[in-house]
């Protein structure tokens, strides 16, 4: 188990506003086009929404020629999908060792409560806030995503189950859609009351729901 303080810091921090501080940072320098587009084409996204993404406007934040963004994105919808695998494969990358490293329900608990980041729950809340039922591409785009990031979690609690850490009752799936849910409802929740305690209460049912399946 761990302190109480260290917890009311950890869920404290995940209340941020996910729309708050500066976007990607874009150097001037970076090499790699595509790179830069996606980056400057994220912070217009963030900054002002799905309207602001438009090709003469990505083109000038990028310094590229309406000829180069073409060739990079023939078809204007796919900036969208790029922004969402970008933002989300980093957050998968950083989540991935976590979750793979679990052996036992206290590191499932360790990672719930002490290594899972603010980002993670802001990257997911932040495209759903903007995308969700505004851009069709982008919004199946983050049910792909949603989906890997069900299959992550599922997995880690498939192991805890083929260890004898959870009953033969429990389905991994059901579990890993309530911990999703906690996270996003929860964060939601803290950000509109600016109070960490509905987001604490939500990812404490969570794992009590997990710990009732417990032989």
């Amino acid at each position: 188990m761990h302190p109480a303080g260290a917890r009311t810091t950890t869920v404290q921090a995940m209340t941020a506003d996910w729309n708050d501080g500066p976007g990607p940072r874009v150097e001037a320098s970076e090499p790699d086009p595509r790179a830069r587009v996606v980056a400057v084409a994220t912070t217009l996204l963030v900054r002002h929404g799905v309207s602001s993404l438009s090709p003469a406007r990505i083109q000038t934040a990028a310094g590229v020629t309406r000829a180069e963004l073409e060739q990079l994105f023939p078809d204007p919808d796919a900036i969208v999908e790029a922004i969402v695998s970008t933002r989300l494969d980093a957050v998968f990358r950083a989540q991935r060792a976590h979750l793979d490293a679990v052996q036992h329900l206290s590191d499932l608990e360790r990672w719930l409560l002490d290594r899972l980041t603010p980002e993670t729950a802001r990257a997911l809340g932040s495209l759903i806030h903007l995308l969700a039922d505004r851009h069709d591409r982008g919004h199946r785009a983050l049910a792909k995503a949603f989906s890997r990031w069900k299959a992550l979690l599922a997995s880690a609690l498939w192991r805890l189950q083929a260890a004898g850490e959870l009953d033969r009752g429990a389905d991994p799936e059901e579990l890993a859609i309530g911990l999703i849910a906690a996270l996003q409802g929860g964060h939601l929740l803290a950000h509109l009351a600016q109070d960490a305690n509905p987001l604490r209460a939500t990812l404490a049912m969570a794992f009590d729901q997990i710990r009732a399946h417990t032989p």
